[in-house]
């Protein structure tokens, strides 16, 4: 990409010069049409900039500016026999609307002015997306290829997978109206789409067989795993229990996946040690085969062209809970170690909110890598180009595509690029509960209504106050809000980012973790005095006990879940296992009884622990609370007999208590309190880490995400 794509504009007047218009007018447009500008942390109102970049792809999205974008697409959701060119039907002349710049892409001279159509613009809002696929010629100027939208649904349409041939193209939706997704496939162009597959769990990230024959996709029916189908329908088998993201090897003769947490549609998909696993099976069926089991974590597995050898997302340390080891590496299917690409150094460099970014497709050429990441508050399709000869990236990630929704999940196949663009948010809940019944006393409401996602929800005791995490700052800082008044102020110390938000007893005082040198340093605020306290390092995670004297915290010396004596700083080994990773603890009213996590890939299960400051608690004094496929994220009741966490024990990730009895043994089964079964509106496609639920006096807050999208193609030559 030439420099001149990605230049800075520092001031209005440079951005109002940059699209040859006065001052006033850029600043109408980002208020009318939503014109990318940024603005300075902390600064004057007026401290903005943008990047060239940016605005070109605002420029260009319009559907109307004759830039040859085509909808393929009826209102059901289906391929539509027609190619209508948007705006060729109206003459120019006789649509008012605003005078805009779009560089003209097949030729040296300047961009010309045109007129844009305001009713396209209006069609462009509806579409809930602006975006645009960059080419460079040899001059670096780019070119505006032929988009095709697929797909128009209402609802949520997603991971698509082209066939080799790129005639197909297979994903996930919930079209149905039944709240679920189904896999459906359906001709790139003239034709109906087909639902392959149909059920009340969730299927979706399909995958064709080198022959197109068949498909390859996870579903959570009957514990979750990957599923193999004939792509003109018929019985699913299942493969590979546990499994996701599957890949057919360009031979056929394979399938990769990865047993874990899937993080969703997040800026992270961070590794943490011990929660993900990647294997190979063979597309027929048989025993799979795990590929690097000495590192610490692996996920998100995609086959090299040459069917050989398999790149990951993975993390070698067992003991790093940041991204310093994170990398993408490269493993031969017949054993021997693995190549560092080098892609972490190249994702720093390039400035990317993280380096734990997902490998998705090759590039038809073999010599870049497709992966969504988010660069500042945009997530949008990026190559890596990688070389063969020695698997390391050899170049500055280029990004593909541009816009205001998030483009991911990206396949091709020749010269034909498909994703889905997605528009939603993350935003915290709450439900009105009697916790020591178990009982919802009334409907969802909404606490949070801004453009940005929240993590890591806490409530006060007495249901008062919410804490949570959100970029809204710039970085990822803690807000804490009074749900009184409804006043909102950011508490953390400046630049973060900040998690892990945990009220006192009392709720006066928080508890939050920074990331600080490639560590984790917790902090206490107190809400009334605004003074911060440094607590420890190497420290996460946290939880009170009621006398407000100790911390549980997480940590790798000791190893573990420990307890910090926060007068003296100590700290004292509490729960360690060798296979177990431990998290997510939590004292009991009364400080006897300790819950928590216990993970493996693909699995984890709640543990109750007798609380007692003589040394570890062994492994037989664990009481298990829980025993299903993935149950996370315990939380006491007040009267600390019952237990609330979420569970995927019904195909679906929702809310959960389980009653206990005086010695903390689970008493009759498992409580449904919310279930989220819907795709669009769910649990599942918030990361592992950001997800979490808070238990008050008169309530139960967790955050969730609403989601819906659509697919686009593009045609990598700029040809159709």
């Amino acid at each position: 990409m030439a420099e001149n794509s990605k230049r800075r504009l520092d001031s209005w007047k440079e951005i109002a010069d940059y699209l040859g218009r006065e001052v006033r007018t850029a600043i109408r447009w980002e208020k009318e049409k939503h014109l990318p500008i940024h603005r300075v942390p902390g600064g004057r109102r007026q401290a903005v900039f943008a990047f060239t970049d940016e605005i070109d792809a605002w420029l260009l999205s319009d559907p109307a500016a004759g830039l040859g974008i085509r909808d393929s697409s009826s209102g059901n959701g289906q391929a539509d026999a027609s190619v209508h060119k948007p705006g060729s039907s109206t003459p120019e002349s006789r649509i008012p609307g605003p005078e805009t710049r779009i560089p003209d892409s097949e030729s040296g001279v300047p961009p010309s002015t045109v007129r844009l159509a305001g009713l396209a613009l209006a069609l462009a809002a509806v579409l809930g997306t602006a975006w645009y696929l960059l080419r460079q010629r040899p001059d670096g100027r780019h070119i505006a290829p032929e988009l095709t939208r697929l797909t128009s649904d209402l609802g949520l349409t997603m991971t698509p997978a082209l066939s080799p041939d790129g005639k197909l193209v297979a994903y996930a939706s919930d079209r149905s109206g039944e709240g679920h997704l189904d896999i459906w496939v359906q001709p790139v162009g003239r034709g109906e789409a087909i639902r392959l597959t149909r059920g009340p769990a969730d299927d979706f990230a399909p995958s064709f067989s080198p022959d197109g024959q068949t498909i390859a996709f996870r579903s959570e029916r009957e514990g979750g795993g990957v599923y193999v189908v004939s792509a003109l329908g018929g019985e699913a088998r299942k493969i590979a229990p546990y499994g996701r993201r599957p890949k057919f090897s360009p031979d056929g003769k394979w399938i990769a996946y990865w047993i874990g947490t899937e993080t969703g549609d997040t800026s992270s998909f961070f590794m943490a040690p011990g929660l993900g696993k990647i294997y190979i099976v063979p597309s027929a069926g048989g025993l799979p085969q795990e590929l690097q089991p000495e590192f610490a974590a692996a996920g998100y597995p995609i086959w090299t062209p040459d069917s050989k050898h398999v790149l990951f997302l993975g993390n070698r340390d067992p003991n790093a809970y940041n991204e310093g080891t994170i990398d993408w590496w490269v493993t031969s299917i017949d054993g021997g170690p693995a190549w560092g690409t080098g892609a972490n150094a190249a994702f720093r460099g390039a400035g990317f909110v993280t380096v734990s970014q997902a490998p998705e497709a090759w590039t038809p050429d073999g010599a870049g890598v497709l992966m969504s990441a988010m660069l500042g508050e945009t997530r949008n399709i990026w190559r890596v180009p990688i070389s063969s000869k020695d698997w390391k990236v050899s170049g500055a990630p280029e990004r593909l595509t541009s816009g205001t929704a998030m483009d991911v999940q990206p396949s091709t196949a020749g010269n034909r690029l498909v994703f889905a663009s997605l528009t939603g948010n993350v935003d915290i809940w709450s439900l009105p509960l009697d916790p020591d019944r178990a009982k919802p006393t009334g409907g969802l409401e909404r606490l949070t209504h801004d453009a940005f996602a929240h993590g890591y929800p806490a409530i006060s005791p007495d249901g008062t106050k919410l804490a949570f995490s959100s970029r809204r700052s710039g970085s990822r800082a803690i807000w804490v809000r009074d749900l009184r008044t409804a006043k909102e102020t950011v508490v953390s110390i400046p630049p973060g980012p900040s998690f892990n938000p945990r009220f006192s007893p009392d709720g006066n005082t928080l508890a939050y973790r920074e990331a600080e040198k490639q560590t984790s340093v917790g902090y206490a605020v107190s809400l009334a005095a605004g003074s911060t306290e440094r607590i420890c390092e190497d420290c996460s995670d946290y939880d009170w006990s009621h006398d407000g004297k100790k911390l549980l915290v997480l940590g790798r010396s000791p190893a573990g879940i420990s307890v910090v004596d926060l007068a003296s700083k100590q700290r004292t080994a509490f729960v360690n296992h060798s296979a177990y990773v431990l998290w997510n603890p939590r004292f009991s009213l009364d400080d006897r009884w300790v819950s928590f996590s216990a993970t493996t890939p693909g699995r984890s299960r709640i543990f109750v622990a007798p609380f007692r400051n003589a040394g570890p608690v062994p492994e037989s004094e664990w009481i298990a609370v829980t025993d299903g496929r993935w149950d996370d994220k315990p939380r006491w009741s007040p009267d600390g007999n019952s237990l609330y966490f979420l569970s995927e024990r019904d195909g679906f990730r929702c809310i959960w208590a389980q009653r206990l009895d005086a010695r903390k043994r689970p008493v009759g089964p498992a409580i449904p309190i919310f279930d989220a079964h819907e795709a669009r509106r769910s649990l599942a496609n918030i990361g592992i880490g950001d997800l979490s639920i808070s238990v008050a006096r008169d309530k139960i807050v967790f955050n969730m995400s609403e989601r819906t999208g659509n697919l686009w193609m593009a045609n990598l030559d700029g040809r159709r």
